[in-house]
């Protein structure tokens, strides 16, 4: 399960989220896949979930969106944006 790093401070600006990690003191801007992941992550989700979700919103075959996926919460776990909850 993933889910956002409450110490995360998030905004949204010209439909894209933006965020500042205050450890770190970086600002990283999320693209629209990116984005739509962190709107679905108010909510502790697995990973088969959110690529259901996305394949829903954007027209991507499964193969993809899973790989697309991996990529980011890899990347937002290295970041310290999200967090993953062990079983």
């Amino acid at each position: 399960m993933f889910h956002r790093n409450p110490a995360i401070c998030a905004a949204e600006l010209d439909g894209e989220i933006c965020l500042f990690h205050p450890e770190s003191a970086k600002y990283i801007n999320l693209n629209a896949t990116g984005s739509a992941i962190w709107t679905l992550l108010d909510a502790p989700q697995d990973r088969n979930w959110l690529v259901a979700q996305l394949q829903d919103r954007f027209d991507v075959g499964e193969a993809a969106c899973g790989e697309e996926t991996d990529r980011f919460l890899s990347e937002a776990l290295k970041w310290g944006v999200l967090l993953e909850a062990t079983a």
